[in-house]
């Protein structure tokens, strides 16, 4: 043991009867990691964290995968290439939600390479080792803190009241192994709202914890009633924020229809001046043509009053749109801030579909009203201005002046 000898070289005659210690070299693919041994695998699953790229622990004399949503644990055999880099994990780290406070114990950076895609019922050595490593990370992303102290690894659930723990060592089962991933899964996997379900977790743990038994220890009898508990609260919590939810959808609702009402309003309002002013016109010219034309010739009053009526029927259609657009402009600037302030939560499309359509399709009316009400008003007018210059004689000495340059 005094001298080291390279075994493809050496006269292993020299070595008969000699304790050996024997150094295997293994090369490593890209994004695998080869081992040969159980302390190997050990070694292998330690690091994983700060493997980011390895998607694959190949061990010799596996027979069966370890599968799992991160890094597999696969057989390793002769002739195997590189693998494929580990992608990105689509879960929330732990780290985000149990902190190191102090020391170098650590919930695991991702968890989906010790969450089980397969049975855990198995006994064989590889499975069993894997299974313990796992436990452990598990458990460790379950606590809120986490530090070292004397040498100990002591945990922090925090409730009411707030527990400070040894994380210890467990002896898993398979009910107790299943229950961590269900835990794990429910936090990490299920859905949105981590932090709350961990908090909820978290929380429940610490009102079940009543002596300072640690925490791998105590989580096979106390973790399924907790688990249970905080999911209970979590359907309270989301059921609380679907009625919310509800209200304020019915509310956008109520104020939907109060600002199509004003679109709605202002439409009839545009609407009924132009009839106003037409009627004005008409009580007008009427009046006019009652009277007896035999009694009176051509004069510049009426046609001073026509021209009268005309600019007003102008003026009243200009201030009317105007006055419109106006209002119609704050009330689409008011709706901008609650849309942002109040509903936030909905996406533009969401929105557009809930609100903007229907405001949309409100405006769209308002603005073939007002179109057609300028068009009857200066129609309107227009004629007016016609009737003053008949009246007024002004047509007739424009016809005979054209006439007689016809004629001459």
């Amino acid at each position: 043991m005094g001298d080291a000898h390279d075994l493809t070289t050496a006269d292993l005659s020299e070595l008969a009867g000699e304790p050996l210690r024997i150094t295997l070299e293994i090369g490593q693919p890209a994004n695998a990691i080869r081992v040969a041994t159980s302390q190997g695998l050990r070694r292998a699953l330690a690091v994983v964290d700060a493997s980011p790229n390895v998607s694959e622990i190949r061990l010799l004399g596996l027979n069966e995968p370890i599968v799992t949503l991160g890094v597999n644990t696969v057989p390793w055999r002769s002739g195997d290439v590189d693998a494929a880099p580990r992608p990105a994990s689509a879960y929330p780290s732990p780290r985000r939600f149990a902190r190191t406070i102090a020391g170098d114990s650590r919930a695991p950076a991702e968890i989906g390479s010790w969450l089980l895609d397969g049975d855990p019922d198995r006994r064989d050595e590889p499975f069993l080792l894997w299974r313990g490593a796992a436990a452990d990370a598990v458990r460790r992303s379950l606590a809120s803190e986490i530090y070292d102290v004397d040498g100990t690894t002591r945990v922090v659930l925090a409730g009411s009241p707030t527990r400070r723990l040894n994380l210890g060592d467990g002896d898993e089962t398979v009910e107790s192994f299943t229950a961590l991933q269900e835990a794990a899964r429910w936090l990490f996997v299920e859905g949105r709202d981590v932090e709350l379900r961990h908090t909820l977790l978290a929380g429940e743990l610490a009102r079940e914890w009543r002596d300072e038994q640690p925490l791998a220890a105590g989580l096979p009898g106390r973790l399924p009633v907790a688990l249970e508990s905080a999911g209970l609260a979590y359907r309270a919590h989301v059921q609380h924020g679907s009625r919310e939810t509800i209200k304020s959808l019915s509310d956008l609702r109520k104020t939907l229809a109060e600002e199509i009402g004003k679109v709605t309003q202002q439409t009839r309002d545009l609407s009924s001046g132009l009839w106003r002013d037409v009627a004005v016109a008409i009580v007008t010219i009427a009046f006019r043509l009652s009277m007896d034309a035999t009694k009176s010739t051509a004069t510049p009053v009426y046609s001073i009053v026509l021209l009268l009526v005309a600019a007003y029927i102008v003026v009243s259609q200009v201030v009317t749109v105007k006055s419109s657009r106006a209002f119609l402009k704050v009330a689409a600037d008011a709706r901008a801030q609650w849309r942002h302030k109040g509903y936030a939560y909905l996406s533009d499309s969401e929105f557009d579909a809930l609100a903007g359509t229907p405001l949309k399709e409100a405006r769209k009316v308002y603005d073939g009203v007002e179109r057609a009400a300028n068009w009857v008003a200066g129609l309107v007018a227009a004629g007016l201005v016609v009737f003053a210059a008949w009246e007024a004689g002004v047509l007739t000495a424009a016809w005979r002046a054209l006439s007689a340059f016809a004629c001459g």
